[in-house]
């Protein structure tokens, strides 16, 4: 008995031990900038916040998503001057329904390499790819971390397409900006779980803030998008 007690102890430690262990720097770089490659399906919540010496604007995205075979729930709400609008989409193939508030339901069929989503997963891993190197990367806590505070044109820069970021004038100095960045990475399958960004931009006219909320949830564990009748029958 004191034997099998021994083992079980010993099996114990090593199990503690191989559960502690987390992976380096190189091999969390290297699994999160391919973990695209894996994500097929996932739901997101995207919110966009922009405030300047007029107004503040919210808008928010929340999403459902398989990309094979193309099939997307989505509903958008903008606010706005204490204004809010809504749009609902559903997508399945290449037939696009949507409703604007009240309003009937809407069929299109979508362009030609319309996307399915932007920013989609694959183009925020992009994102982290391209700012990476200024990041500090921090193991401690429940997720892996990737963390800037400051300014560099090429982070600004990186963040500004996928995201639409528009600000009046191109000519902003570098001095007259600030950003901040974090992304966090699930311990376990190495997929971006959080992703903030905060730009500040000061110019002649006052300051305009700019704050980007992204979370991840159900990686390619999400229920079938199936389009509800009362959207095919209003549509047909």
């Amino acid at each position: 008995m004191k034997k099998i007690y021994t083992l079980l102890s010993i099996s114990l430690l090593f199990f503690l031990i191989a559960c502690s262990q987390e992976a380096s720097e190189d091999e969390v770089v290297e699994n999160v900038l391919s973990s695209h490659r894996d994500v097929n399906q996932y739901a997101a919540d995207f919110t966009i916040d922009t405030s300047d010496l007029t107004r503040t604007t919210s808008y928010n995205i929340e999403v459902q998503l398989s990309e094979d075979p193309a099939a997307l729930h989505q509903v958008s709400t903008a606010e706005a001057d204490g204004e809010e609008t809504s749009i609902e989409t559903y997508r399945a193939g290449e037939e696009i329904y949507t409703q604007e508030a009240d309003s009937p339901w809407v069929l299109r069929e979508a362009e030609e390499n319309e996307p399915l989503f932007s920013p989609s997963y694959r183009e925020v891993v992009s994102v982290l790819e391209d700012v990476i190197d200024y990041a500090e990367f921090d193991s401690e806590g429940g997720t892996y971390t990737f963390h800037y505070d400051g300014f560099e044109r090429d982070i600004y820069e990186a963040f500004e397409g996928p995201f639409n970021i528009l600000l009046g004038g191109s000519d902003i100095a570098d001095e007259d900006m600030a950003l901040v960045f974090t992304f966090e990475v699930n311990k376990n399958d190495f997929y971006i779980e959080n992703l903030e960004y905060n730009l500040s931009v000061e110019n002649e006219t006052g300051n305009v803030d700019i704050n980007i909320l992204v979370n991840y949830d159900d990686v390619n564990n999400i229920d079938d998008i199936e389009i509800p009748d009362e959207a095919l029958e209003e549509a047909s």
